[in-house]
């Protein structure tokens, strides 16, 4: 089973496209930030999150109900496909409608690996993990350039794009557009 968790327009085929704009006519009418969701425990093998999780959550309470009812309703070793803007561009921030920011860090304070790992280091990191009762670990990151940016670089291997743009994005802004995150959910078992 896999779910297309606020579809909007981009409805797709083999997915249950749920979203709370009627006008997009999805499969299943729901509010994201309204739990439970209608589906029952370890549902889903793959869930798609295109370009909603800044949306939602604007107090820390919601976007715990939005996190902890994802991972509900996913399978352990579900795939969980995550895109959202990068702060560090102008389109996250010409959009009024956003109300939170992600990368990489956000989702390995979601990692009870990395979680037990900072603990035992004494790191100072918000333990989300624990915090929400959730386990994801990050499967693969993909960075999105901006074109205009990367049209100026004479680079030809992809490893040595994403190599530069990551570098790039932590001193300049307009570099990476868009944070493509895969994660897998861990459940304990039962």
């Amino acid at each position: 089973m896999k779910l297309n968790l606020g579809c909007g327009f981009d409805k797709r085929d083999g997915y249950i496209n749920l979203d709370n704009f009627e006008h997009c006519n999805p499969d299943i009418l729901h509010d994201i930030e309204s739990a439970p969701y209608p589906f029952p425990d370890d549902y889903f093998d793959e869930i798609l999150i295109k370009h909603v999780l800044e949306h939602v959550g604007q107090t820390f309470s919601v976007f715990k109900k939005v996190i902890q009812e994802i991972y509900r309703i996913s399978r352990d070793g579900a795939k969980i496909i995550i895109q959202v803007p990068n702060y560090k561009h102008v389109t996250f921030w010409s959009d009024p409608t956003h109300v939170r920011a992600f990368d990489e860090i956000t989702f390995s304070m979601m990692s009870r690996k990395q979680n037990d790992e900072w603990i035992k280091s004494k790191s100072n990191y918000t333990m989300l993990s624990y915090i929400l009762n959730v386990d994801f670990e990050i499967t693969n990151t993909k960075y999105i350039a901006e074109k205009n940016a990367i049209a100026k670089l004479n680079i030809q291997s992809d490893k040595e794009l994403s190599d530069t743009i990551v570098e790039l994005n932590t001193n300049q802004w307009n570099i990476i557009k868009e944070f493509w995150f895969e994660l897998k959910a861990i459940k304990p078992p039962s």
